[in-house]
């Protein structure tokens, strides 16, 4: 009984084989359907306003989309503040099958009254040209905040598009406590 067992077992062993060497490959029809819907995303943004979404204070940051958001807006003295964002609508350059985006971003520091405490152009640059698009980023700001006295502040960034000319600004308050 077993011996005709064999030939059964040997044809199906066969069929199941040739199946993978006979059946195309869905990956590079995929591949080439995925970028170009990469590339109408890149239409899409380019022709969009920069901004940010995502815009929190966090105590600990992962990855993109992974990051532990602050309760509250406390920060305890002598430690540091630590934003998480996502830039949205940067400009994508594409030419010669390259993709190109450069961002800055500037950082003030201001006091409740709205005094300049801190003031930094370009804290923060990101310039990529790349053989694939990058769709999504985010940006982290780890700011000590020294020997500040406690009391409420706010803390602005100011993201640049260096290749659109565009800019964005957005900020945050936050209170330093004992």
């Amino acid at each position: 009984m077993t011996r005709r067992l064999y030939p059964l077992l040997a044809g199906i062993l066969f069929v199941f084989m040739m199946s993978f060497v006979f059946v195309p490959s869905a990956g590079a029809g995929d591949a080439e359907a995925i970028l170009k819907l990469k590339n109408e995303i890149i239409q899409k943004q380019n022709k969009g306003r920069l901004g940010v979404q995502e815009f929190a204070l966090c105590t600990k940051v992962l990855n993109y989309a992974s990051f532990y958001p602050k309760q509250d807006n406390k920060i305890k003295r002598g430690t540091k503040l630590l934003l998480y964002y996502e830039p949205i609508n940067w400009f994508t350059s594409t030419q010669q099958g390259r993709y190109e985006f450069y961002l800055t971003q500037d950082v003030i520091l201001e006091s409740a009254a709205g005094e300049v405490l801190f003031k930094r152009d370009g804290l923060l640059s990101m310039h990529y040209n790349t053989g694939k698009p990058i769709l999504d980023i985010y940006m982290t700001n780890d700011f000590s905040l020294g020997n500040l006295p406690a009391g409420k502040y706010r803390y602005i960034i100011v993201l640049h598009d260096m290749i659109s000319g565009q800019q964005f600004k957005r900020g945050i308050q936050f209170e330093l406590v004992e």
